[in-house]
This record gives structure tokens, sequence and C-alpha cells, in this order.
């Protein structure tokens, strides 16, 4: 009886054996997941809207990045900006969906900067109509402009002959204007300007009135209009002064700093 209980014990204990020897080999048992988490979802990624402009000082700043275009929203509301646009100064060039360089560096300044006249620099072209801002020597915005009625004939000799000077001017002054809004006084005549009328005099070039040769002229600025269809017109109706619409003019006083140079090109 002893001797059966024995070999069934050894029996149980080789069968064990075998089993757990079964099982280290197959490894361990898998643990299942659990039916509150899905493995086959996957974390969602972090999106990062398309318009979105990371602020200087920030790890994410880049100023050599592109700039980002406007939102479908906001292209929608520049459209409507334009359809509702008036003729002074609400033009369909005048709501932009594209930021320009010079746009973009003006409104990342942090410092005072973009109070230093150096900071800017404007170009105008009488033939093409235009008068270009540059901020930090990147293009700001391009503006339209219309001159003396004069134009063909070259800079401005003396006073009344109804030409726009040509050359390298400075606005020395700004004061409001009950007639043109603003008014952006430059430094007419200048050296060259000077040296050009005494040699015409000396060549008895220069007009009389009354007995005596006229004056070289001053007063010249950049201005606005009380006229607007004749700026959108282009048509040169000045005495010699450049003129912007009004809208214009009142961005150009607030951002153009007393000492800004101004080229005045044919």
């Amino acid at each position: 009886m002893i001797a059966r209980l024995a070999r069934a014990a050894a029996s149980a204990a080789a069968i064990f054996t075998f089993l757990a020897a079964a099982a280290f080999a197959a490894g361990p048992t898998p643990v299942s997941t659990p039916a509150f988490v899905s493995s086959a979802v996957p974390a969602p990624t972090p999106t990062v809207d398309p318009h979105w402009t990371p602020a200087p000082g920030t790890a994410a700043y880049d100023p050599n990045a592109p700039t980002p275009l406007p939102s479908a929203a906001a292209q929608a509301s520049a459209t409507s900006a334009t359809s509702n646009a008036a003729l002074d100064g609400g033009k369909p060039d005048r709501v932009r969906v594209v930021v320009t360089p010079g746009e973009r560096a003006y409104e990342l300044t942090r410092d005072s900067s973009f109070l230093d006249p150096l900071s800017w620099n404007v170009t105008a072209w009488k033939s093409r109509h235009q008068l270009i801002v540059y901020y930090k020597g990147r293009e700001y915005r391009t503006y339209h402009a219309v001159f003396g009625r004069n134009r063909g004939n070259g800079t401005k000799l003396w006073e009344g002959d109804g030409r726009t000077p040509e050359g390298v001017y400075t606005i020395i002054k700004k004061h409001p204007s009950l007639r043109w809004g603003w008014f952006l006084g430059l430094n007419y005549p200048n050296n060259m300007d000077h040296y050009r009328y005494e040699q015409l005099r000396d060549a008895d070039e220069i007009p009389l009135e009354g007995g005596r040769d006229v004056g070289e002229g001053g007063h010249i600025g950049i201005h606005g209009t009380d006229n607007p269809i004749l700026n959108s017109g282009n048509i040169d109706w000045t005495t010699g002064c450049i003129s912007v619409n009004n809208l214009d003019i009142n961005e150009l006083s607030r951002i153009l700093p007393v000492g800004t140079v101004v080229i005045i090109n044919p």
C-alpha cells in the first residue's frame, strides 16, 4: 500500500516538473489590455495654427521665417472691406492680405528705433505716380501719389514753374493742415537748388516779375488732397508738392519722423 502511494507521488511530481519546464520555455504569459484602453488609437499629435507667428524672444521665434498667409476668415474680411471701400483712401490696393517685410519688421520692433529717422527713407517716382516707404532697408508700403502740374520739364527751377523738385531732400517739419490734412515739409531749396538757381540767374534765364527775378520758391512738401478725384485719376495738379490721399497722409504723418530722407526721381 505504501509502495503504491510512493509511486503515485513520484508520477505526480514528474508531471508537475514537466509542466513547469514547458511553461518556462514558452515565456511569460501575456497580460491582456484592460477594456478601457484602446491600443489601436494613437495618441493625439499637437497641431500648430499655420497663421500663428511666435513672439520675439521665444524659443520658437525665427526672424528669417516666412510670413504666414492670413486665415480664410481674414481674407474674407479683407474682401468685404474692399467692397465697402470709399473713394478717398479706400482703394482695393489699400487692403493687403500679405504683410510686407517692412511692415513685419515694424510690427516686431520692441524698442524706440522706429522713432529714428535713419530707420526710414522714402523714394518718390514722378513718372510712376508712386511714393515708396522703406523701414530699416525693407519695403514698408507703396502709396499712390500725384505731383506738380508741369511734370514733363524736369526738376523745379524757380517759384511758380509748377514743377516738383528732383533730388535728395529731408523732412524738416510736419504739422496739421486744414486743407491738406497734414503737411510734411521738405528742405527745398537745398544747396543744389541754390547753385542751380544762381547759375540760371547769372545766365539771365530766370523770368522777371515786377521788374525783378522771381525767387526760388519754397514750402514744398508731402500733403493730402482736397479733391480726391484728381488723385485717383492720376492728374498731376499741385504747384510742386507731392499729394497722396488723406488716409495715407494721416499714416505717413504718424510713422515718418522729422529728419527722414526723401529721394524724388523723374
